[in-house]
């Protein structure tokens, strides 16, 4: 009898071996670059953009996804805005309701205080922020490179130890995480900055880039990284869907969407437009 029991015992355990484990799934949501594109000029020499597009696109896809991870890699203002605009991309930025968004250089020195002030808005890299949505856990490390600061007086750029950024993922990586967690480097280091830090840091589950503007058609692989990108202008929101199985990630699904003339504006942000720019 014992040796039967034995025998079922084996045979469950083999079962259970041959099940694969339940996969935990996860939805993305990926702006960058706005460059001080507040409205689409509704021209069709320029048929792509607009944060008012942009905001309502997200609204429409967090309503069909309340879980999902809403993230901006920075590159928001640029350095002919006037005042009136900059309080339009903060005060629309802010309305979109970001989970986190990065700074990127054209944001440290051209931004407004209001901007830089904004909870979701990174004060400081090199620190891991955590954020669950759904099934998922996301431990994602803003990240500037100092490549990209080259062009500037590097005065406004001394506070965020970026010269540091090797240590701070080599801390990040050598963290312990608890399972079901994805790392996420959102970096704006421009699209072959991050291949070279995908080839440095294998172990970085998904580069989230910036900077460059490359506009990825599909999901780029580097030394098993998988890194996005997004073009500029506030031209496209990116979709990724998630799929994470005993501890590996897979982008089961990316989606670059186009802000064409044909999408609706969010009512809400016209009405920031107006409010600020009508007596200009």
């Amino acid at each position: 009898m014992g040796g039967r029991n034995l025998l079922i015992k084996s045979l469950l355990a083999a079962l259970l071996l041959a099940v694969p484990l339940a996969a935990q799934r996860g939805l993305i949501i990926f702006t960058a670059s706005a460059n001080g594109v507040y409205q689409n000029c509704l021209c069709p020499e320029k048929p792509l953009g607009g944060l008012e597009r942009r905001a309502q696109f997200i609204a429409d896809l967090k309503a069909r996804y309340p879980d999902a991870l809403l993230l901006d890699n920075g590159d928001n203002f640029i350095d002919y805005m006037a005042p009136e605009v900059k309080d339009v991309i903060t005060e629309s930025m802010a309305f979109i309701g970001y989970d986190l968004v990065n700074l990127g250089d054209q944001d440290i020195v051209f931004g407004q205080p209001g901007y830089l002030d904004l909870p979701e808005v990174t004060k400081t890299f090199g620190e891991p922020v955590t954020i669950t949505k759904g099934a998922l856990t996301y431990s994602i490390l803003p990240l500037i490179h100092p490549r990209v600061t080259r062009f500037y007086e590097q005065g406004p750029f001394e506070p965020f130890g970026m010269d540091s950024w090797p240590e701070q993922i080599e801390r990040w990586l050598a963290t312990p995480l608890p399972k079901a967690t994805v790392r996420v480097l959102l970096s704006h280091a421009g699209f072959e900055a991050d291949r070279a830090i995908a080839r440095r840091f294998p172990g970085i589950d998904l580069i989230m880039g910036g900077h460059s503007q490359t506009i990825l058609k599909k999901v780029a692989k580097e030394n098993g990284v998988q890194i996005v990108n997004i073009g500029g202008n506030a031209g496209y929101v990116v979709e990724l869907e998630l799929q994470l199985r005993r501890g590996k990630l897979r982008v089961r699904d990316y989606t670059v969407h186009p802000m064409i003339l044909s999408l609706p504006a969010h009512p809400q942000v016209l009405q920031i437009i107006d409010r600020h720019l009508a007596a200009r």
